[in-house]
């Protein structure tokens, strides 16, 4: 086509195209691009002889090429009559698919029987960021200003309020909030009534602050009242200053106004209560002298208590002192005692064992008293040995801490009292998963899961099998052991206050020593934890140990 060549040959033509800034495309009558500068390579990523022969929609987003194909059919149509506006800013879409805004000016000529059309497209993704950041800076200037509790009002220059922040809405200080109400200093005066601060003598314009700040005065703490419709009145201070441009011209003016009505209003106030406080000082004065001789009398009287005090803490030191003499002689003896006794329980022991073969079969009531002479030597035994295990208790006996696994603990307790589980058919269950292992004494922690183990058993229900429940949980700082059973349960009301106390039994129809849950509660807080039971007659009891890392 000639026109085509000729856009292509025409010097001063392609000289024109080529060094303006903004991308040239010409489409022929079917939109089809015949014509691009260069400059499409830096806006779109194309070079020229690709976008030949392609749609002019080419360059928008696929979304809208179907609806600006009809647009520019439009605009080609009716450029004549100018009855169809030009689109001005459209997304254009680059080679590689990013998107950007763009200004596009559109003209229409004819040529050899032909229409054709020109574009040139502008990427404005600067000015629009230009834009951007220039409308979030007023906005961020103008909520500074809002945010300000003193009244800020601006005029232009020619007094045309144009600004007032929110303080200045809030307080109804700009008449309708409508700034073309005020569009010359000389409404402003008939806007508002603004007097001097006798509240009697309106101000003129020459005086008020925003014109003075206009006509270049440097206003400085000027007092002033606004008197509104509903008749109230606002103290304010008036400061404010001409608003010049770097190149010296006057843009306007602005004021801020801080209302200390309130404080204006309560000097009166503040003077009599000043009057009020010194005769108040005086007041406290003579309560101060009243204070300082019954401080004197106080002191007196405590130096004299004090030293009742000191001389009863001593005679306290001295009944300590004897008890705590008294407590490690008193351990000294059951430790010799029960160590004492064993040997003569043992001969006993074997004395009865003698006597039981020597005495004949005949006679049945000398192998009674013999077989009642047994059990109360066992007995014996079992309470010694009771007294020792309390002894050790009570001295506060520390074992080495160590890392104990408690699936392994268990086994080895189970194992120990096997054929009891077995007789008595027990269940036993446990879950460590949250504390498999913890650093405690071996031996100690031994104790406590033996002793509730085996209680569980020993107390269990007579309708039903042992069921033992034992699990440990985390705690911010350390673990929780709870051992629960389905045993016969304990009434908590009657008998919670002895349960942990030393030989105390709540059932006679087994046997034991009453010293099991005295001795663990003693290991168990020696160890600065805690021991807590709950349980429901005939249903079973839970034991729960608290134990620190």
């Amino acid at each position: 086509m000639t026109v085509r060549r000729s856009l292509q040959t025409d010097g001063k033509f392609r000289a024109l195209v080529e060094n303006t800034p903004d991308t040239v495309v010409v489409a022929d009558d079917s939109n089809k691009i015949i014509f691009s500068n260069n400059k499409i390579f830096s806006t779109f990523g194309y070079q020229p002889e690709e976008v030949l022969n392609q749609p002019l929609t080419l360059l928008l987003p696929p979304a809208y090429r179907d609806i600006y194909e009809v647009e520019f059919s439009r605009f080609i149509k009716n450029y004549k009559n100018r009855g169809y506006n030009p689109i001005s800013e459209v997304p254009g879409c680059c080679k590689d698919g990013s998107i950007f805004p763009a200004e596009i000016s559109l003209s229409v000529w004819h040529e050899e029987n032909h229409m054709f059309s020109s574009v040139i497209i502008r990427d404005v993704s600067e000015r629009k960021k230009y834009e951007e950041n220039l409308e979030s800076e007023r906005e961020f200037l103008k909520g500074i200003l809002d945010s300000a509790e003193d009244i800020i009002i601006g005029c232009d220059e020619n007094g045309v309020v144009n600004f007032h922040n929110e303080s200045a809405r809030t307080k109804q200080l700009i008449s309708s909030f409508k700034s073309s109400h005020l569009n010359s200093p000389e409404k402003w005066l008939k806007a508002e009534r603004i007097y001097q601060p006798d509240g009697i003598t309106l101000l003129r314009l020459e005086e008020l602050p925003l014109y003075r700040a206009l006509k270049g005065e440097n206003v400085k703490n000027q007092e002033l009242i606004i008197r509104l419709a509903n008749n109230r009145n606002y103290l304010l201070i008036a400061n404010g200053r001409q608003i010049v441009c770097k190149e010296g011209i006057v843009k306007g003016a602005v004021i801020v106004l801080h209302d200390i009505t309130t404080l204006r209003e309560n000097t009166n106030s503040i003077i009599e209560k000043n009057q009020q406080l010194l005769q108040t000082f005086n007041d406290l004065k003579d309560a101060e002298r009243k204070l300082i001789e019954a401080n004197n009398l106080l002191e007196l009287r405590v130096n004299k208590r004090t030293q009742e005090l000191t001389a009863k803490n001593q005679k306290l030191n001295y009944y300590n002192e004897a008890l705590q003499k008294a407590n490690i002689d008193l351990d000294n003896f059951i430790h010799i005692a029960s160590h004492d006794l064993k040997v003569p329980i043992v001969n006993m022991e074997a004395l009865l064992k003698i006597l039981h073969q020597v005495v004949s079969n005949e006679s049945e009531d000398a192998l009674d008293i013999i077989d009642k002479l047994e059990i109360s030597v066992g007995r014996m035994k079992k309470s010694i040995q009771a007294i020792s295990e309390v002894a050790k208790v009570q001295k506060q006996i520390e074992y080495q801490s160590e890392i104990v696994d408690l699936t392994e603990l268990l086994v080895e307790i189970t194992e120990s009292i096997a054929e009891q589980i077995k007789a008595e058919n027990v269940q036993l269950e446990y879950d460590f998963s949250e504390v498999p292992a913890i650093r405690f004494s071996y031996i100690n922690l031994k104790s406590i899961l033996y002793n509730l183990i085996t209680n569980a058993i020993k107390y269990k229900a007579p309708d039903r099998d042992p069921h033992i429940i034992i699990s440990t949980h985390v705690q911010p700082d350390g673990f929780i052991l709870h051992v629960r059973d389905n045993g016969l349960g304990i009434d908590l009301e009657k008998n919670g206050a002895k349960l942990f106390t030393m030989f105390s039994r709540l059932h006679d129809h087994v046997e034991g020593s009453g010293i099991g849950l005295y001795i663990i509660k003693r290991i168990i807080e020696n160890a600065d934890g805690t021991i807590e039971v709950s349980s429901q007659l005939g249903v079973g009891s839970t034991f729960t140990v608290c134990l620190k890392d």
